[in-house]
């Protein structure tokens, strides 16, 4: 058998509905059983749930491949018109028999038939012309472009004589004056058929009446009175009996075409309840896809729809995995129990290059699979996979893949164990319509969770950074255009330092994972004092650290927030002990500009103030080991920005001091303690 890519170039426009074909099928099987027809079927490219589609087409290649070899095989060159004649029995034309049975008249019948015909075939422009009570014309003239073969036109000729019969019990005649592969433009058909019943005995009637009037009036003259009435209520009789039976008859030809007429709108109320459902299916899923981001909601969303909506008896999704290297399984419906735990336990390995499953081949090609009886494919599957459809009980399914952007999520699946329907065409295409949509919705739902995972990351990393760099500074360069790393600016600070008192020679006599433990939870507190007066921890020195007041954020009473913040750590100080007795600390405050920015290398920045305002505070609070009755020194400037403080009076000048490592002498002011208010209760200023 050549090639599906050589075949596809041989094919051009569809333009036959597959129930011309099915016809013949059906014809065969009845009148020619030692002939293979599947054999015929496959030659011509024609698939067999393809037959079963009344919404699907065949090309003109497909069907005189089909004819040559159905020709050959029941070696009857007339066949095409033997299976036009069939087709009056035949259960092929489905919904589309109905409908013209169900029609007024034989006469409407062929005079409708120009809009008839493009249900069958696109290839034909079909005309009708009366000629008579039961007599008429059809001229049938190829489109442009089609290439019609002489069987074609016995095709129709047989089809024209079975017409009749639905009508008339009887074929019509069918003249052809005029035929197109004899040279003629297009081809002529002259009907005739046999008048109904109803039709004759209608005639008889209407000259039965003609004749009894004209009886009356000329014996009128002849016969006596008494026979004269006698004679003309015969006639009367007769004429009655005539048109009592003409009715009779036009009342059960009218039964019978209203009966037709009932069966064709249960044909069509059944179309319309189907592709009504299938509306319903493409609503109810685009209605769950946009409203769901969460993916384990989203196909079960998709799967409750498809349950309720698609005629099959089971369905089911595979997605890949994260890795792409297998697909699994992840909801389905109308699986027994058993059934679904098989369907767990077993994943399509996507990685194997000689796997031959229906789902891998979907995934991997991207396109879908229709199979009617899973006997048809067992020389193109592995053991493995053949051993699967046995467990899980598939015999008809469809496979179409999941795709966003050309880029494969997995397959959706449906099969049929009970009802036994047919799959065709339609269905493949309807599922086909459903899935790019799912694709899009699943990838929206994977996305958002990445993102909403991202964001997860984003701010635990930004928790942890601000252990070591403060919010603001993160705040300024996450998601900013301006990435001068090494930009410094200058800005008015109070800059905080604190020494713990003697720890270094108490710490000699502790174990070094308590040494760590006391510290952390001492300078854990000091961290909370410092953050709920708008300040952060700069750096840590061992038994001490650096605090800023004031940057990055400018904040006008720093001075204020960085005594407040001071005061708490003194009461909170006194709770901690070193060997028995109260811990002591130092603390020294000054108030100034200074630089800050972040200071290093590419490799390894920190982000910290620099200049002499930072230099004064920790040579201030060396002084506390000099004064140790006031375990906080502060300089003049930040003293100046304490106006109107509660604890303002209690401080005390120290007087002036020579700086270590400056010229000049400071003013330096002491505070110990306050007996007004418990410092840890002062509130931001």
């Amino acid at each position: 058998m050549p090639s599906h890519s050589d075949a596809s170039k041989s094919i051009d426009k569809p333009l036959y509905n597959s129930r011309l074909i099915r016809n013949y099928v059906i014809y065969v099987k009845n009148h020619y059983s030692e002939v293979d027809i599947d054999g015929i079927i496959e030659y011509a490219w024609i698939n067999k749930y393809e037959l079963e589609d009344q919404g699907h087409w065949f090309s003109q290649w497909q069907v005189d491949r089909f004819h040559e070899m159905l020709s050959r095989k029941t070696k009857n060159p007339g066949i095409a018109r033997e299976a036009g004649r069939y087709s009056v029995s035949s259960t092929a034309l489905g919904a589309a028999k109905q409908y013209v049975m169900g029609l007024m008249s034989l006469m409407s019948v062929y005079s409708f038939m120009e809009k008839l015909y493009p249900i069958m075939s696109r290839g034909a422009i079909i005309k009708a012309n009366k000629l008579g009570a039961n007599k008429v014309e059809i001229i049938s003239t190829p489109k442009p472009g089609v290439n019609e073969k002489p069987y074609q036109c016995e095709n129709r000729i047989g089809t024209f004589e079975a017409l009749a019969k639905w009508f008339t019990r009887t074929f019509a005649q069918v003249e052809h004056p005029s035929c197109l592969h004899k040279g003629d433009d297009c081809c002529r058909y002259i009907i005739t058929w046999e008048k109904t019943p109803s039709i004759i005995w209608k005639r008889i009637r209407s000259y039965s009446l003609f004749l009894g009037v004209f009886i009356s009036l000329v014996f009128y003259f002849i016969l006596p009175i008494m026979n004269w009435m006698i004679l003309v209520v015969l006639c009367a009789f007769l004429i009655m009996i005539f048109s009592y039976y003409s009715e009779h008859l036009e009342k059960k030809e009218l039964i019978k075409t209203i009966e037709t007429q009932g069966n064709a709108a249960e044909d069509l109320l059944e179309e319309i309840n189907i592709r009504y459902n299938d509306a319903l299916l493409i609503k109810e899923i685009g209605q769950a896809t946009s409203m769901l981001l969460d993916t384990e909601q989203l196909l079960s969303s998709v799967i409750t729809v498809m349950e309720n909506r698609l005629n099959y008896d089971r369905g089911g999704i595979w997605l890949a995995n994260k890795e792409r290297t297998r697909l699994v399984w992840r909801t389905g419906y109308g699986y027994d129990s058993n059934t679904e735990k098989l369907l767990k336990g077993k994943d399509f390995n996507l990685e194997n290059p000689v796997s031959r499953g229906v789902a891998v081949e979907a995934f991997k090609r991207q396109r879908p699979y229709l199979v009617n009886d899973a006997h048809d494919i067992e020389k193109d599957l592995s053991a493995s996979s053949l051993e699967f459809i046995k467990k899980i009980g598939a015999q008809a399914f469809i496979g179409v893949p999941i795709v966003y952007e050309k880029k494969p999520l997995g397959v959706l699946f449906v099969d049929n164990i009970k009802s036994k329907r047919p799959l065709t065409h339609s269905d493949m295409s309807l599922l086909m319509g459903i899935a790019p949509q799912i694709g899009i919705s699943i990838h929206n739902a994977m996305s958002y969770q990445k993102l909403q995972e991202s964001k997860q990351r984003e701010q635990n990393l930004r928790t942890l950074f601000e252990k070591y760099v403060p919010a603001p500074v993160i705040k300024r360069y996450v998601g900013s255009e301006d990435i001068d790393l090494f930009r410094g600016e200058e800005s008015s600070i109070t800059a905080l330092f604190l020494d713990i008192r003697g720890f270094t020679s108490s710490s000699e006599r502790m174990k070094a994972s308590d040494v760590l433990i006391f510290l952390n939870n001492y300078f854990e507190k000091c961290s909370l004092a410092i953050r709920e007066e708008n300040g952060h921890i700069n750096k840590y020195t061992g038994d001490g650290f650096f605090a800023i007041f004031g940057a990055p954020e400018p904040i006008e009473n720093h001075a204020t927030l960085a005594f407040n913040a001071a005061c708490k750590i003194m009461d909170l100080s006194e709770r901690f002990l070193l060997e028995e007795k109260p811990m002591g600390i130092g603390i020294g405050i000054h108030t100034g500009d200074a630089i800050l920015g972040n200071l290093g290398s590419l490799t390894k920045i920190e982000y910290t103030a620099i200049g002499d305002t930072v230099n004064i505070a920790a040579r201030l609070q060396e002084f506390t080991k000099l004064f140790q009755e006031f375990p906080i020194i502060m300089s003049k400037d930040a003293l100046e920005g304490l106006a109107g403080h509660p604890f303002y009076q209690e401080i005390r000048n120290l007087g002036t001091q020579k700086i270590r490592g400056k010229q000049g002498m400071l003013d330096t002011f002491g505070f110990g303690g306050s007996q007004k208010e418990n410092p840890s209760s002062i509130s931001q200023n």
